[in-house]
């Protein structure tokens, strides 16, 4: 059993400041991180779950999509280890998903990209 620490959903937005202004104006805390301020933004919530808002442009980025529609979204999941991430993986490819991109070192994490069988995206991290 593979044991998830955190989960986010990040969605693109093409104006990181109005959506930000928006999501407080309808009563959400807006949590900000001095390294990431200028791509995205994320949404406090009570548990593990994470709520990001990430510029577009960021986004393709870090899902891999060339063009991205209205509902679009990555879910992104937080591991223990590297070794964890690698063996979900190995699991998504031998239960039929796509792995997009193998265990790598992005931006100071390390972590890959799969779709399931359905085609939604996961992007699988350790921090």
């Amino acid at each position: 059993m593979m044991n998830v620490k955190s989960a986010w959903l990040n969605l693109p937005v093409v104006n990181l400041e109005a959506s930000e202004d928006f999501y407080q104006q309808i009563g959400f805390e807006i949590k900000k991180s001095d390294d990431m301020m200028d791509k995205m933004r994320g949404i406090a919530t009570l548990d593990n779950t994470v709520i990001m808002l990430i510029e577009t442009k960021q986004f393709k980025k870090v899902s891999r999509l060339s063009k991205i529609g209205n509902n679009e979204a990555l879910i992104s999941l937080s591991l223990n280890t590297k070794a964890e991430v690698d063996q979900l993986l190995d699991l998504v490819e031998s239960a039929n998903g796509t792995v997009i991109e193998r265990g790598t070192m992005h931006e100071g994490f390390y972590g890959g990209l799969f779709s399931d069988i359905d085609g939604h995206l996961y992007n699988i991290i350790t921090m």
